[in-house]
């Protein structure tokens, strides 16, 4: 095997998706899996499939086209605002989108109306977290931007995104207020909204203490699906898997070396200066991975006495002193080893990027 690898169990994957799909169903809710955390693998689509998921959702049309590609059959969302460069290509690729820009809506229309297909959208209301979205003082006008479609389009209800650019949590009120949104929109088009979508993995604490107004009818995951994690609640989700995913690197030196540099320390290549205790000498393992494959800032060595140095673009460098002590000697480490981390969600979006980590479904 080539490393560094980027390991995931599909069964643990696959677990974690029913039990979601089953306790989302339950409160009829469809659940839509995002793809992009394994940068729009299809074997994870396939495996949102098998698990009753209701369609893939992306950020990235060149991972849906992917997924398209490879005959998954689920609808396929784009979930970021499109660009104008990416209008054309849509609608060969995206069933639904998530828009907020009444000149893009309109625009689309207009496409998908000249290809003969019809898309849905979902308008993005911005209810407090501050990326995306319609704010609510333009919803009682939206019917004056969208009453001359062609049929191109059709707006089909409302989306939400949660803590991502701010770190606004969901709660009962803020989805409250989306489903008096929709209303307010229901009344201003004069016909039905009949979606209510959010995002992402934050919203399934209120659906576990059943708290989600029943209107709400759609959730966009992907964290507690891979990782079994909610970052925006800072907790390890106690129902779903938690080791599914690993990135495994390769020992390419180990070399007992001080634990302080020698000379003056200015700032290294990613512009920060390193902290160094004096620990003596200590014995460091080298790795064949770096911050341009992986946010070292955010994996934890699974392995009992490893502990994180520091990183270069190209290199992660780690302390193995107490390992050796605690396990089987002095060379419990050594060139040509490997090492694993659990990656956390930042550590698992860039990991799943580079084009330099293998991605290994096992």
């Amino acid at each position: 095997m080539r490393y560094p690898v980027l390991r995931i169990i599909k069964d643990k994957v696959l677990s974690n998706a029913r039990v979601i799909a089953d306790m989302c169903g339950s409160l009829e809710i469809d659940v839509w899996g995002v793809t992009k955390g394994l940068s729009g693998d299809p074997r994870l689509a396939a495996l949102y499939e098998e698990a009753g998921f209701k369609g893939v959702s992306d950020s990235r049309i060149r991972n849906l086209k992917k997924i398209k590609m490879s005959g998954v059959s689920l609808p396929r969302q784009l979930m970021r605002i499109a660009m104008r460069s990416e209008l054309e290509d849509m609608p060969d690729i995206v069933d639904v989108s998530l828009q907020s820009e009444p000149e893009t809506i309109r625009r689309l229309d207009e496409i998908y109306a000249r290809r003969g297909v019809t898309g849905q959208v979902l308008l993005m209301i911005d209810v407090g977290d501050l990326r995306e979205g319609f704010w609510p003082r333009e919803l009682p006008r939206a019917g004056e931007y969208f009453h001359d479609l062609r049929g191109g389009v059709e707006i089909t209800g409302v989306a939400a995104n949660f803590a991502c650019a701010s770190g606004l949590l969901p709660s009962p009120e803020n989805l409250e207020r989306l489903v008096s949104y929709r209303d307010m929109l229901q009344d201003s088009l004069d016909y039905e909204l009949p979606v209510i979508s959010v995002g992402g993995t934050c919203c399934l604490k209120l659906i576990e203490e059943k708290k989600v107004p029943r209107q709400v009818n759609q959730v966009r995951v992907c964290e507690g699906v891979l990782l079994g994690m909610d970052t925006a609640f800072n907790r390890e989700i106690p129902y779903l898997e938690r080791d599914a995913l690993t990135i495994v690197a390769e020992i390419i030196e180990c070399k007992h070396k001080p634990s302080v540099p020698s000379g003056e320390i200015g700032l290294q290549s990613f512009g920060e200066r390193p902290i160094f205790i004096d620990r003596g000498m200590r014995k460091r393992a080298l790795l064949g991975i770096g911050r341009q494959d992986v946010n070292v800032d955010r994996i934890i060595p699974l392995e009992q006495g490893v502990h994180i140095v520091t990183a270069s673009s190209d290199h992660l460098i780690v302390d193995v002193t107490e390992a050796d002590s605690t396990c089987s000697g002095e060379d419990f480490y050594k060139l040509g080893d490997t090492i694993s981390f659990r990656p956390l969600y930042p550590a698992m979006l860039a990991a799943s990027t580079s084009e330099f980590v293998e991605l290994c479904f096992e």
